[in-house]
Formats: C-alpha cells, sequence, structure tokens
C-alpha cells in the first residue's frame, strides 16, 4: 500500500491534531514544564471541557496542490478527516472499533478497513487533549531530555513514549510552554516515514489555545504538507454514524 494511497489522509489527521506563560525558571522540572504546557493551552478546566472538535481549512502540498480539509473529532475513538481535491472527496475515518478509508484519486471508490498498524496510528488522532495531558493515566511515560534551539529559540525535549507503543519527540518552547515541534518514526502503509510537523500561529478557541499553522514534512523524502487552519469549532453537534464504517 503506497503512501499516496492513504497515507495523505493520515498525515492530514496527524498534523491538524494536536495541539503564554512567564518564561521557566532556572531548573524545570518534568510536572512543572508539563504544568506550564497545560496552563498556556488554557488550563485543566478549560481542556476537560473540550468534547467535541471540528477543524477546518487547507492542506498545500505544493504549486497546484491545495486541498480542502475538514477534521471531526468524537472521543472516545472517533475521528473524521475528508479533504476535497480536483472535484472529489477522500475520507479517512474511525469509528471506536474500526478505521477505513475511501481514495477515489488513489482508485479506492469503496470504503477499505486500515491496516492493524495503520488503525493504531489514526486512532492516536481521536486524543483531543494530546498525550501529554494526564499522561499518566493514559499509560504513557515522558522523559525530559534536556533543551535544543529549535527555529532559534530554546524549547525542552521530551521523549513521549505512547501506551500503544508509539515513540515521539515533543519540544516545548521554553518561554511560552507551547508546543512547537514534534518529530516521530511512523510506518504508513508499506513505508515507513520520519515524520516532522511544526506548530505556530496559536490562537484562542472557546478558552483553548490552538495552533492554525503546522507544516509537516518526511524528513526521508521531499513530501511536506503545509495546514492553513481557518476555522476551529469545539463542543459543536457531531453524528456518531458520521464515523461508522459504510455497511
Amino acid at each position: 500500500m503506497s503512501l499516496r494511497r492513504y497515507g495523505l489522509g493520515l498525515l492530514i489527521g496527524l498534523t491538524m491534531v494536536a495541539a503564554c506563560a512567564p518564561a521557566d525558571p532556572p531548573a524545570e522540572t518534568l510536572d512543572s514544564l508539563i504544568a506550564r504546557h497545560i496552563e498556556a493551552r488554557g488550563g485543566k478546566e478549560a481542556l476537560e471541557s473540550i468534547e467535541t472538535l471540528r477543524m477546518s481549512g487547507r492542506a498545500i502540498g505544493g504549486p497546484g496542490r491545495e486541498a480542502l480539509v475538514t477534521r471531526e473529532v468524537l472521543p472516545p475513538g472517533r475521528v473524521r478527516t475528508e479533504f476535497a481535491f480536483q472535484g472529489v472527496t477522500a475520507v479517512y475515518a474511525c469509528d471506536g472499533a474500526k478505521c477505513w478509508y475511501v481514495a477515489p484519486l488513489s482508485g479506492v471508490f469503496e470504503a477499505e478497513l486500515m491496516t492493524e498498524a495503520d488503525t493504531s496510528l489514526a486512532i492516536e488522532q481521536t486524543d483531543i487533549l494530546g498525550p501529554l495531558f494526564d499522561w499518566q493515566a493514559k499509560g504513557h511515560s515522558v522523559e525530559l531530555l534536556g533543551k535544543e534551539m529549535i527555529d532559534g529559540r530554546e524549547a525542552f525535549k521530551l521523549k513521549v513514549t505512547l501506551a500503544g507503543g508509539g515513540v515521539q519527540t515533543d519540544y516545548l518552547d521554553a518561554e511560552s510552554a507551547h508546543l512547537v515541534r514534534r518529530t516521530s518514526t511512523r510506518h504508513v502503509g508499506e513505508r515507513t516515514i520520519e515524520l516532522e510537523m511544526s506548530f505556530s500561529d496559536y490562537r484562542p478557541v472557546g478558552g483553548v489555545m490552538f495552533p492554525h499553522s503546522i507544516a509537516s514534512s518526511d524528513t526521508s523524502s521531499s513530501e511536506s504538507l503545509e495546514i492553513v487552519v481557518e476555522e476551529a469549532e469545539l463542543n459543536v453537534p457531531l453524528d456518531a454514524a458520521r464515523f461508522e464504517f459504510p455497511g
């Protein structure tokens, strides 16, 4: 299975998923850093009030390659990403148990189930609050590895091992505590990709800060994608039937 066939949908979903504190103290601990990160996003109470998420915008893959994208998340375990390009719409969705896709431009006109590996990857996208929020209760592990310079600014480097076995590295800006970069190794279809995502243009949505500009790239190839979020909505009604495998 090629990246072109359905990897773009997973990449879009990961890219859209995501997620102004005082300067960090001289001896930042893991607990204090994550606490600042949660506060910078809007605070624990605001984050816990999120029940659904819908985001829409543009996915830009290069000259002449721009798609309209919508992503909806209905916990637990339900996510649906659509992108419209050249008059057709591709869908990548999970209903809490099964993950499936339709990709007309790749010749997939009827819904097909994703592989087990891609299902695990897609379900990660249903965590609206992100892996750092309540990470111990979710079964993740997090390790503070020190600091690095990211685009000319200091950032804390965190190794995040997900309960499902995936490993990613998150970089939190040392001043704002916002997530500014994430790197991970992902298996998409028949390929292993080294994924790097950068997050910027944070804006409040219903009292919670979300990045409105996300750039992602496969560092092992020339493939890249930029997401420009034009609208984000919290706690909108979402019909569970939209996430179910057709038929």
